[in-house]
């Protein structure tokens, strides 16, 4: 197999994987902000974006011991190598917050509007980043950098609310902690988007975080 078909058939295996992690972050945030009794959510195993990472992780050092590639072809392992990282801790995070979802399927939920809102932004940026990868577009990447401020502002002020509802008596403290743990797993959902497409940036020209790298 030619280097430029292993590398399409790199590229077929993260998007694999990150169309299932797309889909667990979807089906997990759904189960956490639109709880139906009625709806029977399925449990997400994490166990498979795990191994699509090993297999990526794998290909990716076979292609480097057994091609030898260099420059730009070079980047594309190693940038793919990093970024396989940040989506298998967001197959992470989605399996968290089902289970937190889960714990609170039975408690009245406040705030659902706007963490709802952010969720939205942050796995509008995931998608994006998914994108920008595909694409192998710079602009997109640099976007979707750009939009975590928005994210990081949301998130400091639904924790500020989340902690005045607590003290006023609004919530259950049950509900606090869980949401208090979710909206955080938000936010690092957006960062680890920011994450894959600093390493989109990286692939295309070889600069990661305005530092050049080989």
């Amino acid at each position: 197999m030619s280097l430029d078909k292993e590398l399409d058939y790199l590229n077929e295996m993260i998007l694999r994987m990150a169309s299932l992690v797309e889909e667990n972050l979807h089906e997990a945030l759904d189960a956490y902000l639109n709880y139906d009794q009625a709806k029977e959510y399925g449990e997400i195993n994490d166990d498979i974006v795990d191994s699509q990472e090993r297999a990526i992780e794998e290909e990716c050092i076979n292609i480097m011991l057994r091609e030898r590639p260099f420059s730009k072809d070079l980047r594309r392992v190693s940038g793919i190598l990093r970024l396989v990282e940040d989506l298998e801790r967001l197959g992470d995070h989605a399996e968290d917050i089902m289970s937190f979802a889960m714990l609170l399927k039975n408690t009245y939920r406040n705030r659902i509007r706007e963490i709802s809102y952010l969720a939205k932004g942050a796995l509008r940026m995931v998608h994006d980043a998914i994108k920008a990868f595909i694409d192998r577009s710079m602009d997109m990447a640099f976007v979707i950098i750009d939009s975590d401020d928005t994210i990081d502002e949301g998130y400091s002020k639904l924790i500020d609310e989340l902690i005045s509802d607590l003290g006023a008596k609004k919530c259950k403290p049950e509900f606090a902690i869980y949401t208090t743990l979710v909206v955080k797993y938000i936010e690092r959902i957006a960062d680890h988007a920011v994450n894959i497409a600093e390493w989109v940036i990286y692939i295309e020209n070889g600069y990661h975080k305005d530092k050049q790298i080989g």
